[in-house]
């Protein structure tokens, strides 16, 4: 027994011998992936979590492995309880209980989701007798219900984090409370007999939730807004059966026809949305039969959701006006442009970054051509285009602008407050669709904003 104990004894002393040198190494390989990857802010937060966890094991190794030396084990073990208290300070600091902020409109926000069956054949599962099924959450405007529960914030966007940036999503346990301003179920608003519809189209890996600032800022100005989630394209889908879609996470860099197929499948969906929104409109006795406003009909979205966007304006002609935010465009739109009001609402450096790149000359490959091409779609379709069309540049903003996802660290945030980037997001927004859908003109849309805000504006009038 005593030469049993010995033997483990001796073990763990060897193991406590490589533990120190293990966790130095797994830190040093993190800030190196850093490195090489270069600065970007889901990398940043990712990384930084790690770097975390491994400063306090660190020191929690180096304890243990001077624990036979009082003197040092007890200071070791005093820097090692400090470690972990400022590494505990850091969390709340790296992934906070954010706030969404508060609409400014008139209206109260209500929502709720239903699922739309296409009849469209699913390909992503390979089984050519699965029908492709959506996922579609709506908001809109609501009668005022004092005391009335606002809806949390969604699970599904925790899986988003993770699938985007790497951080476990159990690390966002604590956005459990973090509340939407929206109420489930809460009757449509009575002031106006029929709303004007949006559907909103979200980024690849994402989902229908992953700009609650925005949406719920649309439904509280009077706007109808269906978001799908696009199936097998978004982070994670639950359909009411138990069955869950993912995205497998392989959409970074595909070739032009690849993504022109991929976005003429969102395109569809957002069809299919307008297309049940119809029905239901004509048919559905309890709630939305006739207060669908089926002609004053608009289509936005953000990175690969803007680019299904423009494809659904070309596509179908019941759009009366699409909104690209920070995307670019794929399939029939690049040929055969748009005839109804467009605009670009980009990023400062998202449009800055793709326009240096693609300005480098002698520079081959996957990426280099896939800069190329971004820059040169956006122009063909803001160029080509038979109607007004806008591009609006928002200064100190980056593609995650457009989401909450700037609310969940202040690594995501970047150079600019996320609450003033969205609030500038919103009043594009509102004044595009407002002109274009409600006729409602707007000092915006003619000048760009206040000067010395640093927007750069451009605008091509219809000819």
């Amino acid at each position: 027994m005593s030469r049993m104990n010995s033997t483990n004894t001796a073990a763990a002393a060897q193991s406590r011998t490589y533990r120190l040198p293990l966790i130095l190494l797994l830190a040093a390989l993190t800030t190196a992936v850093w490195i090489a990857r270069g600065y970007n802010h889901p990398v940043t937060l990712a990384a930084g979590v790690l770097l975390c966890l491994l400063i306090f094991l660190g020191f929690w190794a180096l304890g243990t492995r001077l624990q036979g030396r009082k003197k040092a084990g007890a200071a070791m073990q005093g820097i090692a309880g400090l470690s972990g208290l400022f590494v505990s300070s850091l969390f709340p600091l790296l992934l906070p209980v954010f706030e969404l902020p508060k609409p400014g409109g008139p209206y109260a926000v209500g929502t709720m989701e239903r699922v739309i069956d296409t009849g469209r054949e699913e390909s992503a599962t390979g089984d050519p007798s699965d029908k492709r099924r959506l996922v579609v959450r709506l908001w809109y405007p609501a009668e005022a219900a004092e005391g009335a529960a606002f809806e949390p914030y969604p699970q599904e966007m925790k899986q988003v984090l993770s699938l985007n940036t790497g951080v476990p999503a159990w690390l966002a346990g604590h956005w459990d409370a973090v509340r939407t301003h929206a109420v489930s179920g809460a009757p449509l608003a009575s002031q106006q007999k029929s709303y004007p519809i949006l559907v909103y189209s979200h980024g690849a890996g994402a989902s229908r939730y992953q700009s609650l600032f925005h949406l719920e800022e649309l439904a509280s100005r009077g706007y109808i807004v269906a978001a799908p989630d696009h199936s097998y394209m978004a982070a994670e889908t639950r359909f009411p059966d138990g069955s869950i879609a993912r995205d497998p996470g392989n959409q970074a860099l595909l070739s032009a026809g690849e993504s022109a197929e991929l976005i003429g499948i969102r395109a569809a969906d957002v069809s299919s949305v307008l297309d049940e929104l119809t029905r239901w409109n004509q048919t559905d006795s309890g709630f939305w039969k006739d207060r669908l406003d089926l002609v004053r009909a608009g289509v936005l979205g953000h990175s690969d959701g803007g680019s299904t966007a423009l494809e659904a304006l070309a596509a179908d002609s019941r759009f009366k006006a699409g909104l690209n935010m920070d995307g670019t465009a794929y399939g029939r739109v690049v040929e055969s442009g748009v005839s109804r009001p467009v605009m670009f609402l980009m990023a400062s450096q998202t449009w800055q970054g793709m326009q240096a790149e693609a300005a480098k000359t002698g520079q081959t490959g996957p990426l280099s051509e896939y800069y190329r091409r971004y820059v040169r779609h956006v122009e063909q379709v803001y160029t080509g285009s038979r109607s007004d069309a806008y591009r609006v540049t928002l200064p100190d903003t980056h593609h995650f602008s457009f989401s909450d996802a700037v609310l969940f660290s202040p690594v995501l945030a970047g150079g600019r407050p996320a609450k003033e980037a969205h609030a500038e997001i919103n009043r594009y927004t509102l004044a595009f669709f407002d002109r274009y859908l409600l006729q409602i003109p707007s000092p915006l849309l003619e000048q760009g904003g206040p000067h010395g805000t640093g927007v750069r504006f451009e605008k091509r009038a219809a000819e």
